[in-house]
């Protein structure tokens, strides 16, 4: 079948939603399917390979880092209506372009809602910022008019119903690259930091935006500082925030021990979740948290605030803790498993087995089995001549 990825953020971005993008786009070519691309241009920056389809872009001053495309490309606008499937991973400009496809041409429609979107309008200036009814509102009008839904977490689904969601939705939280932890080391952390083999090192991995609350990591690591020495807390991302969190870093006297490394390559992060000492997370507005299953792969458990989203992925007490509480809590169930090398130890082998059992490419077999549902939905005669 030939399938079509419609998304508004694409490489060089880095974040989550490119990472499924590619390890998707990667497992259906895999599996003999043809899948093109449609996504914003970027300054400066070529693709070295085909069927990916670029639109002229201008970036999006109130969200750094991502762009706002144009919505015309008559070189891609050509080849919509050869398409089996439409898949759109967002409701912006390139989405829409997906939507309007799937209209005109009587494609079948998968939409993956990736984003909790009632929390991200907070970027819009007040007198721009919907409310939150008219976000839900927009939602449940787009995801109806899909044929089907993706959402990544089981909460998210149920948010979705709450919404008046009528397609079917599909709970598939996009597993992790298990290729890329059979190689082998390319870089030390602690080496590259001038830290001892000994250190102990916390690590967040993840956009620098408000709403990550990465602030709250920053201070509960304050609460635990004076009691581990050798802790470090090391932050790999970037994003609008991070002047505030580096000025938040220096108020806390703790300017030595927590370190910026700011945006990594995808495949260079495969490293630190295998050499950190446990994975810490206080978003609040996650669907799924792919950097959490990303961290468990790499046999580091997680320590995360339990909350919309990362529920699905980490089983309290067994493969992480989940924590209720402000920044106290968090930082005495760091500090538990810092006092506990055993059981942290057992506590990530079973986080990591059940990471690599939840990889990418059974979540693109779970996929094509819904697309080839769709299909033989929409025309069963097709839908044979594609399987």
């Amino acid at each position: 079948m030939k399938v079509g990825i419609f998304t508004d953020t694409y490489v060089p971005d880095t974040n989550g939603v490119v990472t499924v993008v590619r390890l998707m786009e990667r497992e259906l070519r895999r599996a003999g399917h043809e899948v093109l691309v449609f996504a914003p241009a970027h300054p400066g920056y070529h693709d070295g390979r085909p069927g990916v389809f670029r639109f002229r872009s201008v970036r999006l001053i109130l969200y750094k880092g991502m762009r706002l495309a144009i919505p015309y490309n008559r070189r891609a606008f050509s080849v919509l209506r050869t398409l089996d499937i439409v898949h759109s991973q967002d409701p912006f400009s390139v989405g829409l372009v997906g939507f309007g496809a799937s209209l005109r041409y009587g494609i079948p429609h998968v939409h993956t809602y990736h984003a909790h979107y009632v929390e991200y309008r907070k970027y819009l200036p007040f007198p721009l910022r919907p409310s939150r009814r008219a976000v839900e509102r927009l939602s449940r009008a787009l995801c109806n008019r899909c044929d089907a839904v993706i959402s990544p977490s089981t909460a998210t689904a149920q948010e979705l119903q709450r919404y008046g969601v009528r397609v079917p939705i599909y709970v598939l939280p996009f597993g992790v690259d298990v290729e890329l932890y059979t190689r082998p080391p390319t870089w030390d952390l602690r080496q590259a930091l001038g830290l001892p083999p000994e250190a102990e090192v916390l690590l967040y991995v993840g956009r620098l935006g408000w709403e990550k609350n990465v602030e709250f990591l920053l201070r509960s690591f304050r609460l635990l500082a004076d009691r581990r020495p050798g802790a470090h807390l090391v932050l790999i991302g970037d994003g609008p925030h991070r002047p505030v969190l580096e000025g938040l870093a220096r108020s806390l006297a703790l300017g030595d021990r927590i370190h910026f490394l700011g945006q990594l390559p995808w495949e260079r992060l495969v490293d630190p979740y295998r050499q950190a000492t446990l994975f810490v997370f206080a978003s609040k507005t996650e669907t799924q948290g792919l950097v959490v299953a990303e961290a468990m792969a790499g046999g580091t458990p997680p320590v995360a605030l339990n909350a919309f989203g990362v529920r699905d992925l980490v089983i309290s007490g067994e493969t992480g803790l989940l924590v209720d509480g402000d920044e106290q809590a968090f930082a005495e169930a760091c500090l538990e498993l810092l006092a506990d090398p055993g059981r942290r130890r057992a506590m990530g082998q079973r986080a990591q087995a059940w990471a690599l059992a939840h990889s990418a490419q059974a979540s693109a077999a779970r996929l094509m089995e819904i697309y080839a549902s769709l299909l033989r939905e929409r025309s069963p005669s097709r839908a044979s001549s594609q399987a």
